[in-house]
C-alpha cells in the first residue's frame, strides 16, 4: 500500500463478510520513533477508565498509547472479575466491588481483549497504539490514511476479528485502489447462563 497520493487524499475502504461497510476499523502504529521507545518511555502516560456500568464495560473500547494505565472501577451493586489472557497484557483482578478500582500499565503495542469471569457477556477491548496514534473508518467503512508518511508497522484491527480468531493486518498489505474485505460478522447475541441469571435477579431483590 502507498501512503502517498499525487492528487486527492489516499482512502482505505472496508466491508464486512456480507458486503456491507465496516465502520470501527482501527489502525494503530506497533513501532515508535527513537524518542518515542515501543514501551512508551518519552510519552507522557494518561489514565483511562474502563468502568463497569449494568454489566457492561464502558465504555467498551478504549484507545492508548503504550505506557499508559487503565483503571477498572466497579459502579455496579455486584461484584466483577475483570481478567485478560491477551499476550499484550494479562491481568486478573478477582471479584471487587465499587469501593476498589484496580488499574494496570499497558507498556506493548498490541490489542487486548478484557472479560468478566462471572458476566460472559462483558467483553472490553483495548487498543495500544506504540506513539499513541490512531486512525478509524466510518460509518461508510471509510479511512482516510492522508495524514500517513509510512505504512511501517501499521496494522489494521477490528473487534469482531478477535471473535473470529484473526490477527491485525499489516497496513502494506491493505489497498487504497479496492474494497479490503475482512470476513468477520456481527457476534450473535448469547443467552445468559444460570450464574448470571442469579446475578441479574439479586441485582434486581430478587433470589
Amino acid at each position: 500500500m502507498s501512503v502517498a497520493a499525487a492528487n486527492a487524499p489516499p482512502t482505505l475502504l472496508f466491508q464486512d463478510a456480507q458486503g456491507a461497510p465496516l465502520a470501527g476499523v482501527i489502525l494503530f502504529q506497533t513501532q515508535a520513533s527513537e524518542d518515542r521507545h515501543s514501551d512508551g518511555s518519552g510519552l507522557t502516560p494518561t489514565v483511562h477508565v474502563m468502568d463497569q456500568v449494568q454489566r457492561q464495560f464502558v465504555p467498551d473500547l478504549l484507545l492508548v498509547a503504550a505506557g499508559d494505565r487503565v483503571s477498572f472501577p466497579n459502579s455496579d451493586s455486584i461484584r466483577h472479575h475483570v481478567y485478560s489472557f491477551s499476550p499484550t497484557r494479562t491481568f486478573d483482578f478477582e471479584l471487587y466491588g465499587n469501593a476498589e478500582a484496580p488499574s494496570v500499565d499497558f507498556p506493548q503495542a498490541g490489542f487486548v481483549i478484557v472479560g468478566c469471569n462471572i458476566h460472559d457477556n462483558m467483553i472490553g477491548h483495548i487498543v495500544v497504539s506504540a506513539t499513541g496514534e490512531f486512525l478509524q473508518s466510518d460509518d461508510q467503512g471509510a479511512m482516510d490514511i492522508s495524514s500517513l508518511s509510512t505504512d511501517d508497522g501499521w496494522y489494521a484491527w477490528h473487534p469482531w476479528m478477535a471473535t473470529a480468531g484473526i490477527q491485525p493486518i499489516a497496513a502494506s498489505d491493505l489497498t487504497s485502489a479496492s474494497v479490503n474485505v475482512i470476513a468477520v460478522e456481527a457476534p450473535q447475541a448469547r443467552p445468559e447462563t444460570d450464574l448470571e441469571s442469579r446475578f441479574r435477579r439479586r441485582l434486581q431483590g430478587g433470589r
